[in-house]
Parts: structure tokens; sequence; C-alpha cells
């Protein structure tokens, strides 16, 4: 095989895998929310994926996702939330209850919350990764892979792309429609009620501002 055919052969394989690894099936599209999934290598726990525009200043988001306490008013099946640490106002450490019908158990997991903010699209990303050993197990399924990210996006002014991606290994012994039920219905309701709750009062009045512990970050909240 000369040298241009073997640059092309791998150029084409490359280029294949490539497409294969960002390939999204389309499971959902309703009320202005699309819910997307993919398979992931090594696991049988597809990724999923879901995108919504929102209306709100971006403080007003940021002060729903910021609110602890209120994880189980809007993440679908969220039974509890704590806080377990703050390293500064943009990064700290979440503990976090999952629901499951009876007879599968509830799952539990900690996540380590890091909130960037690109300086010239003044997009915001917050990437949340499972640390499964932070703290000591309990009576709960402790979750041990788990990682995705927030994407929050200016489209005009107040209005923001919000997506959501994730993947995480509930471990365990869990039925498989459960789990292709869960990657579906987890995205679509989190973000229709994230587009509910950031009306409320509570959160249109949030103005954020520079960790008040006085920890500097490289960067501060910006609207469109």
């Amino acid at each position: 095989m000369s040298l241009f055919k073997t640059i092309m052969l791998f150029s084409t394989l490359f280029s294949l895998a490539f497409a294969s690894a960002e390939d999204w099936d389309l499971k959902k599209d309703k009320d202005g929310i699309k819910v997307y999934t993919r398979t992931v290598a090594d696991s049988k726990i597809k990724e999923f994926k879901g995108v919504t525009t929102i209306r709100a200043p971006l403080d007003s988001i940021l002060g729903v996702l910021n609110d602890t306490d209120a994880c189980p008013k809007w993440v679908h099946n969220c039974k509890d939330a704590l806080k377990l640490r703050d390293v500064s106002f943009s990064e700290g450490y979440i503990y976090q209850v999952i629901n499951f019908p009876f007879p599968v158990k509830d799952r539990d997991l900690i996540l380590h919350s890091k909130m960037t903010q690109n300086p010239v699209t003044k997009a915001v990303t917050i990437q949340l990764t499972s640390i499964p050993d932070y703290i000591s197990e309990t009576k709960n399924v402790r979750i041990k892979k788990s990682r995705g990210y927030y994407s929050i996006s200016p489209l005009s002014n107040f209005t923001y792309e919000v997506t959501w991606q994730h993947h995480t290994e509930p471990g365990g012994s869990i039925p498989n429609w459960l789990v292709n039920k869960l990657i579906v219905d987890t995205p679509f309701n989190t973000l229709r009620n994230l587009r509910s709750i950031v009306q409320e009062e509570k959160y249109e009045k949030v103005k954020l501002k520079n960790s008040p512990d006085g920890v500097a970050i490289d960067w501060e909240i910006k609207n469109w």
C-alpha cells in the first residue's frame, strides 16, 4: 500500500471514530426541550444531553444552580442535597441523595463543582465530577462514577441556551428499563423545572457577587 493510501485510510478511520464518538440520538423533543443520548465506551449506561432556552438574567439561573437546598424542588428524583464545603465562590463539594423506586435502593453521590466563565462570550460552564470517597459511605448505594456539566450560553439579552450533559454509573443491581427511562426523564424534567423555578421572586432578585470569604477568582459573573 502506498504512503498516500495509508494516510488516507488512517484519516478516514479517524474521522469515522470521531463522528461515532460525537453521534447523539434525539430521544425527546417536547415543550422546547430536546434530550439526546449516546453510547459511552466501556459502559452499558448511555450519556444524556438536555438542551433548552431560558429567558432570565444569568444571575437568576446561577442563583438556582447554587441553591443546594432547592435541589429536590427542580432536579428530577433529587431526594436530598447538602453543601459539604465551599472552596470559593466558584468551587465546592455537594452531597446528593437520588430517589429510586422500590425495591431499588436509593443512590447517593458527592459532586465536585467548578464554575468558570468565558471572558469573551460570557458563557458559564459548571463542571461536575464525582468524588466518591470524600465522605464515608451511608446506607445508600454510593455512585462511584459520574461526570458532566451545565452550560449557560447567551443567545440575546437575558436569553440563554442551557445545556445539561451527564453520564452516571448508578452501580448495584438496577433494571435496564429503569436506567433507559431515567436518562430521558431526568434531563427533560430537570430543565423544565429549572425554566419554571428561575422565574420565582426569590431568584429574580438574585445578584451574585465574588466570594464573600475573600478567595480570589479570575472572573466575575456578567450578563449578556
